[in-house]
This record gives structure tokens, sequence and C-alpha cells, in this order.
């Protein structure tokens, strides 16, 4: 590199190879044993040493020296590791929730009344008023998000899905009973309804997402979602199919496509957030939560099976048909409860994994939770809601976001300030599919 000029606090540095100029912000950062490339050529170069010159001074050439050209693999490698090192140890910003049960609970408690005396009506309003709650309660990086929907946008985007899916839905699953058809016609009905249920899902949840973040907010910018519906269907149909072929080995896989689909295609601006996770890393820890739980279902189906044969033999004893119904209604409990223990590790595994694998320019998140507060706080939830007979809601879902947002960072300094608003102007239909089909994406 040639030499660099000092102004104010700022400094020159002239690519020896390309000319080009580069402007380093602060001369106090440039270190000795630093080393970087030029943005236009790739040039390497290092920093030599620093001389004890004034601001007002020029910097001799000697303190600025381009590598030898040989050296290009061996530098590219350190400068990589530097690169990491810095974005490791720059700031880190974090989220803050603000938010309190008894607010949320106030909240709730007037939504619930003007729900009952409007005959459900101010439903889409009670959604509108928790999501703003919601989202004015969390802060990152010293600003809070907003919330901008409005509940007649979820009215109408409710009342378009009940026509666009609803009415075809009922209709294919009704008429067969109705016209008093054969059952090969009702199996066709019946087969119709569910390949238009298998389609309009990842159709609400493409759609939910591009409304959803269109109306988000953080520093007066906007997010959004820029992925296309018929894609996410061919993946979505593509993975269950493949999911089911091969007995449920295939998931790992399709819940990381599913996940980099919908991340990759989302924006902050005109900023892209970026996933850079592959399925296989989480093949290994999906398997050992995948075996116990297929040993776990055959035992139980074997015992269960041995458990119903003998009685059957005297299906007509009313006592024995009542310790029949008890026992299966019990395995099925057992079953279930063993499955959400074994699934617990793996989905900490997943949703940690997820998270730092996503990246916004040179950010990358960062979630370090772990199995053991994971499990106390969904066994305190479960234990608050059954006490309460679920008026614990407004605090389980505090308790909820709390848990993320105290553990979840950004690492590596990033400039927002240069983030350009793209504004998606996103159809409310998609919050209607996806409230109507209940497929899990609401924040309240």
């Amino acid at each position: 590199m040639n030499t660099a000029v000092a102004m104010d606090t700022f400094v020159r540095l002239s690519c020896a190879r390309c000319s080009t100029s580069h402007r380093v912000r602060d001369i106090y950062i440039l270190k000795s044993g630093m080393k970087a490339a030029c943005t236009s050529c790739g040039a390497p170069f290092a920093v030599v040493a620093m001389p004890d010159a004034s601001l007002d001074e020029i910097v001799p050439s000697h303190a600025v020296q381009e590598i030898p050209q040989q050296d290009q693999e061996s530098v590219d490698q350190e400068v990589a590791q530097v690169e990491r090192a810095q974005r490791l140890g720059s700031k880190v910003e974090r989220a803050v929730f603000h938010g309190t049960g008894g607010t949320l609970f106030g909240i709730h408690l007037v939504n619930t009344l003007l729900t009952i005396v409007t005959l459900g009506f101010y439903y889409y309003w009670a959604k509108v008023r928790v999501r703003t709650f919601l989202f004015s309660q969390t802060e990152f990086a010293g600003d809070r998000f907003s919330y901008h929907g409005s509940a007649r946008e979820l009215l109408n985007g409710t009342m378009k899905a009940s026509l666009i899916f609803g009415i075809p839905y009922y209709f294919l699953e009704n008429i067969g009973h109705f016209l008093e058809a054969n059952m090969a016609i009702r199996v066709t009905l019946q087969i119709a309804a569910w390949l238009l249920l298998a389609i309009f899902i990842p159709v609400a949840i493409v759609s939910a997402r591009r409304y959803r973040l269109s109306r988000t907010a953080w520093r007066g910018i906007r997010f959004s979602f820029q992925g296309k519906a018929l894609d996410f269907i061919k993946l979505w149909l593509s993975g269950y199919v493949l999911t089911a072929a091969t007995l449920g080995l295939y998931y790992p896989y399709f819940s990381t496509k599913k996940h980099a689909f919908l991340t990759t295609h989302s924006y902050f601006g005109s900023e892209p957030f970026k996933f850079s996770g592959d399925g296989a890393t989480l093949f290994r820890p999906f398997l050992m939560m995948y075996i116990p739980v297929v040993m776990t279902a055959l035992i139980a189906g074997l015992a269960l099976y041995f458990f119903v044969d003998f009685p059957l033999k005297n299906v007509g004893d009313l006592e024995t048909m009542g310790s029949l119904v008890i026992g299966a209604v019990a395995g099925l409990f057992i079953a279930v409860l063993g499955f959400r223990l074994l699934w617990l590790p793996y989905s900490v595994i997943e949703q940690r994994f997820f998270w730092e694998q996503t990246s916004i320019g040179s950010a990358r998140f960062r979630l370090p939770i772990t199995i053991w507060p994971y499990l106390k706080l969904k066994l305190g939830n479960l234990l608050f809601m059954l006490c309460t007979l679920g008026l614990a809601w407004p605090w389980i879902t505090i308790r909820n976001i709390q848990f993320i947002t105290d553990q979840l960072a950004l690492v590596g300094k990033d400039n927002f300030d240069e983030t350009v608003q793209a504004y998606d102007g996103a159809p409310p239909i998609g919050e209607g599919l996806d409230g109507f089909l209940d497929t899990g994406f609401d924040l309240g």
C-alpha cells in the first residue's frame, strides 16, 4: 500500500496495485500485525508498525506494506480468521422485553369480555391489541418494535379466506354425505378435501408471514417477505412425501429447508436475512430422539395388542369393556407424554441451531438455550395453566417471550442506519388463512 495521509481522526490508504483509495475512520484502530485486503482487486496488505506522529502529520509509507503475492493463500486464511475474531469480539446487541403479566392480563380480561359481549366479533380487535402490546414492549439495541396491522385487515382476510378455502373445503367434506353417495365417491371427495388442505396450509404460512412482516417495524423500517407461495408448496409437499416414505427420518432435512426458505426470503428494509444451516447437522440429535420414540411405540403397541386381544373374548362383559377403554386411554396418554419428553431435547437443539445459523449483514444471532432451563419453563407453564384453569395465560406468554429475549443476542457490529426501506404492501388475506387453519404461527 502507498503512503497514507491522516486528517482529523481518519486516514486514507491507497492500494499500490489498483490505486483504489480506502478510508479508515479512526487511525487508532490500526494496530501492528493487522491484516486486510483491498476490496477492489483483493491485494493483501498488513500494518507493520504505527509511527509516533500526530494526526496533522503524514504517516510514513513504512507503516503499511504490501504482502508478497506468493503468500496470498496463507494471508486469505489469516484474514478470514481475523475477521471472524473481530466479529465475535465486537459489540453484542441484546433483546429486552419490558412487558408484565399483570398488564397483559388486564388487556386479556377486557378482550375476553368484549369478545363475549359481541358474540366473537371483537376477536380481531383483541388480537391486534395483544400484538401491539407485545411488539411495543420488545426492545432491541435501544429501540422498540412496532406493529401496524389493523383489525379491519384481519376481518377482511378471514372473510376472503373463508370464500377461497372454507367453502370449497366444507363442500368437499360434506357433499358426499348430503347426496348419500356410494363409498367410492365419498372417499374420492375426502381425498380431494385433504389435497386442498395440504395445498392451502403452505399458502397460509407464506401469506401470513408476508402480511405480519410487512406490518412489523423497527426504527421506522419495516420487515418484508419476498418468497413465492408456489415454491413453498413444492417444498412442503415433497418434504412431507419424503418424510412419510422414510418413516420420519427425513424430518430434520425437511424442517431445515422450511426454515431456510422462510428466513432467506425475509428482509429488514433492503437487508436480507441469511441462513447457513444444513439438515445433516440435526440428523444425529434427531436420531437419538427417534430411536427411543420408535422403540417406545413398538413396546406400547405390543402391550396394547396383548391387553386388548384377551378381553375381546369376553366383549359382552361391561366391566371388561370399561377396563379396555381405560387401558387404551391410559396407554395413549403415556405414549403422548413419553413422546413429548423425548422430543423436548431435540426441539431445544433445533431451535438453537436455527437461530445461530441465521444472520443479517455481518452479524449473526446467538441463542445459548439449554435443555434443563427450557424443561423447567415448560413444566412451570403447565403447572400454572392447570392450577389456574387457564387464567395464567398472560403470565405464561410473558414467561415464554422473556425466556427467549433474555438469551437472544446479535453478535457482530452491523450498521443498521444504512438499511434502506423496501416496503412490501402485503394483502391481509394470508392472515385470515393462517387464523382459519390455526397453523400455530400466532403471537397472541
